[in-house]
């Protein structure tokens, strides 16, 4: 008989050309992603920056309109018509926005009027403030004497005559002679500083008479009343318009500070409220100075309903800020003065927005976030020394960003998965149709090698009977004996070999007494087992009867009961273990021996066809790696599966699992 011929050994890569294909379309397809991405991303960008650009641009505008025409042009408009301009800057001044207003017939300031400027010469020449000389140095006969002066109808005469009384008094320690001239006239000396130009009244000397009388308090030990005073008297300065500021605000740098550390205060700090109001009243001063020697009147100034020309002074930190527009009315121009740090904290919350920032030309942040800047714009009006900033964490994990790149790039991102999910599937089954390929040629030098003996075996012993090669009758019955042992040994190979080519998908399922069929297991396999000295050892549960193919799980079982007797670790002895049982639709059959077992790296892939598990011990059992892989199907077929795992003594066990049918 002609030796079988091994299939030729699997090249390792079989489609190369196939492979050199994929590769080359995927570094295209990359390729051309790459550039698409470079390029969508500039393109990208720069719509983005101009979009955010734009809305942003939109977004203060809309809030410096929305300032100019809920906040600014109201007072304009009732600037034009108002009769009382005083008690429209009062009402208005009430806004936090606003600092203050001013009012020009031409060039001519007509609002805030002039500051009253008491004549002191002229009033220590009045009758009333003469004394005797004999009582010249005496500061109560002197006070005496001015007191004709508090009856006056001048009430700037009254004022100047009691600050020079209770000066001189305070001087020479007179503190009760003070009190009473002071609680004498407390309807003049304690008027608020802005009714002084109602009363006629020099503010600064008014101003003067309020810091004696905390002085009066504290000699007398009553401290904290004369810090109250003293603070109350910065806030009163602080409300003044320009023109009266400009006559007392120098108090807030001397005497107030000096004063209240004097009395006992944490320092010669005003408290922070009253510190804001002073650092507001000297922009007032400030803007007031400039606009004082200014003209308003000019072509350039816009009209009603107009957004009003923007004044700035940039030396100031922060600078005043003041808007003009011609009224409408004559010649009537008017202005208004607002405070620069409010109208940013408005700004910032009309954007609603954490992201933003106000900063200076130079990069200063005044107010805002102080991250990075994404990008920034000028203050179209408002503002216009000042930019609007918006930092990058405004589109850090942008989701709109996100889904725009996903629907661009999605078709290359999948062309790109499939292809190398294409070159994965490709480059699996060549590797896999190798090992296959591998085994087959060993599964064929295997079975030539065990058809050839038992042929050559055979064919010596029937030459033998031929040529009568045979000394009596009892060796020629030998001789024929072993003809037929081979011609049993080579009918099972040859039965194996279509068995591994039949399709066990064809078996017929019908329903079975499965409990009979493991009995006849039992009696098949207990001769065999007791003639190498093997031990069956039989866990059986009641199973009853169950639709299956009763010819596949014969033989699956003859096979883990077979495999069992083959990996024994002698020839002779051993024990297995055979069960059955019933859970719900599911048997299970297990298979148990305390042989040679199975490595752990293995158990899975011994039920791939011609898998055979190599190693010392283990040739002599034979076989050719269909069995398990025969297991494994006939379990898949029945719904179930099959597993290895570790047996007693470091042996195997097989666990068969099945569902029967309905």
């Amino acid at each position: 008989m002609p030796a079988l011929t091994p299939p030729p050994r699997a090249r390792r890569f079989a489609r190369p050309g196939v492979y050199v294909g994929i590769v080359t379309v995927l570094l295209l397809i990359s390729a051309l992603a790459i550039e698409e991405a470079r390029s969508f991303e500039a393109g990208f960008h720069a719509k983005r920056f101009a979009a955010l650009s734009e809305g942003l641009a939109h977004s203060v505008e809309s809030t410096e309109a929305r300032i100019m025409a809920e906040r600014l042009q109201p007072i304009f408009s009732e600037l034009a018509a108002a009769d009382d301009i005083g008690a429209l800057e009062t009402r208005a001044r009430r806004d936090p926005l606003i600092d203050a207003i001013y009012l020009w017939d031409r060039d001519d300031l007509v609002f805030p009027p002039p500051a009253i400027e008491a004549d002191l010469g002229a009033l220590r020449r009045e009758a009333c403030m003469r004394v005797d000389p004999g009582a010249t140095g005496d500061a109560v006969k002197v006070a005496a004497a001015h007191v004709r002066c508090y009856r006056s109808e001048n009430p700037q005469l009254a004022l100047f005559a009691l600050s020079e009384s209770v000066e001189m008094l305070l001087d020479q320690e007179q503190l009760l002679v003070a009190s009473d001239h002071l609680s004498s006239v407390p309807g003049l000396h304690r008027r608020s500083l802005t009714q002084a130009r109602l009363l006629g009244l020099d503010v600064r000397l008014l101003a003067g008479v309020r810091l004696q009388e905390a002085r009066a308090r504290h000699a007398e030990g009553r401290s904290a009343l004369a810090q109250n005073w003293v603070v109350d008297l910065a806030k009163d300065i602080a409300r003044l318009d320009g023109p009266e500021l400009d006559r007392v605000l120098d108090l807030t740098n001397f005497p107030i500070p000096q004063d209240l550390r004097a009395y006992g205060g944490p320092g010669p700090e005003l408290p922070d409220e009253a510190e804001e109001l002073v650092r507001r009243a000297h922009r007032r001063r400030d803007a007031w100075r400039e606009l004082e020697g200014e003209s308003i009147a000019t072509p350039n100034t816009p009209g009603p309903g107009e957004f009003p020309r923007v004044i700035v002074d940039p030396l100031d930190d922060p600078p005043w800020l003041v808007f003009v527009s011609r009224l409408g009315v004559g010649e009537l121009y008017g202005a208004v003065q607002v405070d620069q740090t409010e109208l940013v904290r408005e700004v910032l919350v009309g954007a609603r927005s954490p992201h933003l920032s106000i900063r200076e030309a130079n990069g200063r942040v005044l107010a805002g976030s102080r991250d990075e800047l994404l990008l920034e714009v000028p203050f179209p009006r408002l503002l216009p020394h000042l930019r609007v900033g918006l930092s990058t964490a405004a589109i850090a994990g942008d989701s709109a960003s996100t889904g725009t790149l996903v629907r661009r790039f999605g078709p290359f991102a999948a062309a790109i998965c499939i292809g190398l999910a294409a070159l994965w599937a490709l480059i699996r089954n060549d590797r896999q149709q190798e090992l296959l390929l591998e085994r087959q040629r060993d599964f064929v030098a295997r079975v030539s090698h065990e058809l050839k003996t038992p042929l050559a075996g055979i064919r010596l012993m029937a030459e033998n009977l031929e040529i009568g090669a045979y000394r009596d009758e009892a060796q020629r019955e030998a001789f024929a004996g072993r003809i037929v042992q081979e011609a049993d040994r080579l009918t099972a190979r040859v039965n194996e070999v279509i068995r591994a080519a039949t399709r066990p998908e064809d078996a017929v399922p019908v329903e079975t007494d499965v409990d009979a069929m493991v009995a006849e297991l039992v009696t098949a396999w207990k001769p065999r087992l007791q003639a190498v000295g093997a031990e069956l050892i039989l866990e059986l549960s009641p199973v009853g009867r169950v639709t299956l193919m009763p010819v596949l799980m014969r033989d699956a079982l003859n096979n883990l009961l077979d495999n069992a007797l083959k990996y024994r670790k002698g020839d002779v002895g051993g024990q297995i273990w055979l069960r059955a049982r019933r859970q719900g639709r599911v048997v299970v059959f297990e298979v148990e021996d305390d042989g040679l077992g199975v490595p752990a790296s293995l158990r899975k892939s011994i039920f791939e066809r011609f898998r055979r598990v190599e190693g010392g011990g283990r040739g002599k059992a034979g076989g050719h790696g269909l069995g398990l892989s025969f297991v494994a199907e006939t379990a898949r077929l029945h719904g179930g599966k099959v597993v290895c795992v570790e047996g007693v003594a470091g042996g195997a066990k097989f666990i068969l699992r099945i569902r029967g049918r309905k």
